[in-house]
Formats: structure tokens, sequence, C-alpha cells
């Protein structure tokens, strides 16, 4: 194992290591500093899931379909388990929640075109907890072909059947979609940043079902401030506050968003279900 100047750690064939983390840990407020190595999604104990026990199926509309090509809808197929399995009280990635939907449909209905515009040539997308991968792998799909996305998770299990999903849902060709572990913070954030090309940060952030106790939301608003780009850039999250085992108040998200120097926009107010569009203050776009 070896650290380069950056803290960055890796292997001696230059791998970026991750650290075993689950999601129970926030509730337990525990942690785990040891590393292993992420080649091929290979766990810390090596200790496969069981195989998923839930298959959910998904179509949307492809915006570069037309009768002059051969595009078809896009259709998602993603495994994992049912919401009260032993599987998701540890890592609840591992299951599908409500606020997805809501993103889902924003993305089809209201960020298409932008993804599909090529003259942002280098279009990077960033989903944060990523879970079974179901918003990210629809921006992957309606994106533009040279559009890069990122798919991450912090959960170590979510993780593993994460890489799956994507596998299962792109090509052998599609090298402009990976998994990452991000764990939340502003110095994980930056570690991040420094393992992107030229330190790239991203157009679009987006996220669903984030935070159900008060500790993450700094964490996360810290990360998406280091990542998201300051011009343009949009952090699109879907937020559930009567999700089961929720400890926060929506409040209580806005206004850490605030104090981490974002202003928001109310896109989707749907009973419980919320999405919001959040933007660095000094962006020309930010609203309130």
């Amino acid at each position: 194992m070896v650290e380069s100047e950056n803290g960055i750690t890796t292997n001696t064939a230059g791998k970026i290591k991750e650290t075993p983390w689950v999601d129970a840990w926030v509730r337990w407020e525990r942690n785990s500093m040891e590393v292993y190595d992420s080649d091929d999604g290979a766990s810390a104990d090596d200790e496969e899931l069981p195989p998923p026990t839930e298959n959910y199926t998904f179509n949307y509309p492809n915006p570069a379909a037309s009768e002059q090509n051969n595009a078809r809808d896009i259709k998602l197929v993603l495994s994992g388990y049912n919401d009260d399995s032993e599987q998701t009280w540890n890592s609840t990635g591992l299951t599908l929640w409500r606020s997805s939907h809501h993103l889902c449909q924003h993305l089809v209905s209201e960020e298409a075109t932008m993804l599909q515009d090529t003259s942002i040539e280098h279009l990077r997308i960033l989903e944060v907890g990523s879970g079974l991968g179901r918003c990210g792998l629809l921006a992957h799909h309606l994106s533009h072909a040279n559009a890069t996305t990122i798919l991450t998770d912090g959960d170590t299990d979510t993780l593993k059947q994460l890489r799956q999903n994507v596998k299962n849902n792109t090509t052998d060709e599609s090298n402009n979609i990976s998994c990452r572990q991000l764990l939340w913070g502003e110095e994980h954030a930056k570690t991040f940043l420094s393992q992107q090309p030229e330190g790239r940060k991203f157009d679009m952030i987006l996220g669903s079902d984030l935070i159900y106790v008060p500790s993450v939301i700094k964490p996360l608003f810290e990360t998406v401030r280091v990542l998201l780009s300051t011009a343009e850039g949009k952090f699109l999250m879907a937020h559930c506050s009567r999700r089961e085992g929720n400890e926060v108040d929506l409040q209580m998200v806005l206004d850490v968003a605030d104090e981490e120097g974002f202003g928001h926009d109310a896109l989707i107010q749907d009973d419980d279900i919320s999405v919001f569009c959040f933007r660095h203050k000094q962006s020309e776009y930010a609203q309130g």
C-alpha cells in the first residue's frame, strides 16, 4: 500500500483503495479507516452478497430516438433487496426509495435537452448516494456520447450491487460511465476531486433519498460545494420528509445548504416528496 503526496492511498499497481463502510454505522456513530483494494469491486472480507431478491424494471422515453435512427426507449432493470431485509437494514442503498421516481421524472421532462446538448462537449455528471443506480443510470442514458457519468456510494455492500447493476444496464463499449466510492465531507471530496482528470468539477450532481439523520447533512453539502462547478453547475436532490426512520426536518437541510453557500429552487412539491435545485450563490443561476 502506497500513499502519494496528495494523500491518495493506492496499492502497488496504482489502484485506488476504498474504505470498508456500511450505512448502518451512521446510526451507530462509528467509522473505519481500514482500506481495501477496489479492483473489480472486491469487498474488504471477500464475502459475497446473497443473490438479490428483487428486480425493478423501468422504461423511459429516449430523447435521442427519432425516425432517422435506431435508438430505443431507455429500459433499466435493477436488482436489489426488499426494504425490510437484513441487507437493507445494514445498507439502505440496497433497495429503492420513493424519491428516485420524482427525480427521474424531472430528468426526463426537464433536463434531457441539456444532457443531449453537444455544445457542452465534456459534460460531467456525478450521482451521490447512488444506491442501486436508478437516477445515475438514467442520466447516463439521457446524455450525449461525450458525457461522463460517475455513480458513487459510500457503502461497501451497496457498491457491489451498484457495480453489477451498471454492468447489466450498459454495453461493453460504455467507457464513459463508472462507479466509485465517495464518502461525504470536505476532505473526502477534495481527495476525490484530485483524482479527476485535470481536477475538473461536475456540471450536474444528483441524488435522491440521501438524508435521514442530521449528522450527514453538513458532510453532504460540503461534498457538493467542493465538487460542483461554480459556473452553471446544479445539484438536483429529491428528499422524502416522511421516509421511515427519518429524523430530519426539511428546513434543517435548507439551512445547512444556505450556510454552505447554496441558493435553492423548489422544482417539485408532491405531498412529502420535494425535488430541489441547488446552485452556488455566486452563480447567476442561483435562486433564493
